[in-house]
């Protein structure tokens, strides 16, 4: 049974194309809806994250809410039958209390951002440098794969040797800081990149990962590698179809076989050079494939052609020919002649095959309850290439795997890729555990050494800037305070 034609088709539905040829779809879609300055007022939030984003929120908070909160209270109030004095000095007393927050907000910005800056550093370097980060555990040492801080410090060094500075921050050349910011990320890129390309290799030739002097425990390691097993078994998954795709797959294949002289007719070559002045006529074919659905009556059909409109233009030339081969492979599939009963077969055909890769990953996965050995692990890492690997003779599973980013039939290909994944896998586990580790510190830092100072000084500052700024608050408090 020639099954790999329509395996190729529905692979190609499965997998939609999110760019087309040039055009970044989402960026598309965001730059044409109305909301647009939305999105980048959002973009230009979301730069400020992380614990200094959450101090800098908090203080604006603290500083321009509270105070108004605090100074309008209305559960605070004099007692009843009080004077216009007494209710004048409670809501001067109300307000002198709200003028903290401001003054409290200022302060935790100075000091704490001010000292957790330097501390983020700190503590990025105690695992990132080779000198420092070699007393410290494997899950937590990013030496040989560092941290994006680190990455992005090597890249600005870099361009520094090369003459390249970083625009002056009162600079009024807007494109040069966005340059220099492409720059960095693209040079920070390419530096992680090598990093994860060597230890790929020297993985892939000792299998083991090697960090200075030592080498990740084959726990961890097995860990990681059944972590990665269960990436490849979501990705088999996704190429299952389930019940509704079954139908829906087995209803369309009718559509079109029953529909076939009629759509070969409207998407002959011949006729869409008369509607295109070339294959980059977008405009062209958008407007043919409009008449063809305003004249169409059969529904079925008028599906088929508005969900060619609903692709972006530089694809839909392509969807047109698509359909068309996948005509012929519906009835390749079925010799020839449609047979539904026949076609549905090969996809549940399909589906079992997947089954059959799915079963032998998880047979494949390592119990890291038990004592794991480096041939243990070589073994899995070599069941793992077996399973995502397919013979090019091999039509039916040729036809379900190719074109995806987990399976291949270039076996030293496919043993680079399954070893970067590990590698790639093993730097998130690092990263995780960095990350865990460094708010730890940060938080004993910013209890033991931060808060007090910040304390400390809002006491001094507080009542010296009401006296300066506030005068007649701050004689309301002195005359509560002489009682």
């Amino acid at each position: 049974m020639k099954v790999e034609s329509v395996n190729n088709s529905i692979s190609r539905l499965k997998q939609p194309n999110f760019k087309g040829q040039g055009i970044d779809v989402t960026k598309f879609i965001r730059n044409n809806l109305a909301g647009k300055k939305f999105f980048n007022t959002f973009d230009k939030v979301n730069a400020i994250k992380g614990e200094i984003g959450g101090i800098v929120i908090n203080s604006i908070g603290t500083g321009a809410v509270a105070p108004i909160v605090i100074g309008t209270n209305p559960f605070v109030k004099a007692p009843k039958g009080a004077s216009e004095e007494e209710k004048k000095k409670v809501k001067d007393t109300k307000w002198y209390t709200a003028m903290r927050q401001p003054i409290s907000a200022i302060l935790a910005v100075l000091f704490q951002v001010g000292a957790l800056v330097p501390i983020n550093k700190w503590i990025d370097r105690l695992f990132n440098d080779p000198e420092l980060a070699k007393y410290a555990d494997l899950h937590i040492n990013q030496s040989v794969l560092n941290s994006n801080m680190t990455l992005k410090s090597k890249a600005k060094a870099q361009l520094a040797k090369e003459g390249i500075k970083k625009p002056a921050f009162w600079s009024q050349d807007k494109q040069a800081k966005k340059d220099y910011k492409a720059q960095i990320k693209a040079l920070a890129d390419k530096i992680g990149a090598k990093q994860i390309d060597d230890l790929t290799d020297s993985f892939e030739q000792t299998g083991k990962i090697k960090i200075g002097n030592e080498y990740l425990d084959n726990k961890s390691l097995g860990k990681i590698i059944n972590k990665q097993i269960d990436g490849y078994i979501g990705a088999a998954k996704e190429l299952k179809l389930d019940n509704d795709k079954l139908t829906f797959y087995t209803n369309r294949s009718k559509v079109l076989t029953d529909n076939e002289d009629y759509i070969r007719q409207i998407f002959d070559e011949n006729v869409l050079k008369t509607k295109m002045k070339n294959d980059t006529d977008y405009a062209g074919l958008e407007k043919y494939i409009k008449e063809l659905l305003s004249k169409e009556q059969k529904p079925e059909m008028k599906e088929i052609l508005q969900e060619m409109l609903d692709r972006p233009e530089d694809v839909r030339l392509n969807r047109i020919h698509n359909t068309l081969n996948r005509i012929d492979s519906i009835k390749s599939v079925c010799g020839n002649e449609y047979k539904q009963s026949q076609y549905f077969k090969s996809m549940t055909d399909r589906n079992a095959e997947l089954d059959k890769i799915i079963t032998k990953f998880t047979n494949a996965k390592l119990d890291t309850k038990k004592p794991i050995d480096d041939n243990l692990i070589k073994s899995t890492m070599d069941e793992i290439k077996k399973v995502c690997s397919y013979k090019e003779d091999n039509k039916f599973l040729k036809g379900i795997l190719h074109d995806t980013d987990t399976f291949d039939s270039n076996i030293a290909k496919l043993s680079k890729k399954i070893h970067k994944d590990v590698v790639k896998g093993y730097k998130k586990f690092v990263s995780n555990k960095f990350t865990a580790i460094s708010q730890i510190i940060q938080i004993l830092i910013g209890v033991g050494i931060t808060l007090p100072i910040t304390c400390n000084a809002l006491n001094w500052v507080y009542p010296r800037a009401m006296e300066l700024f506030f005068p007649k608050l701050s004689g309301v408090k002195k005359a509560g305070g002489d009682k």
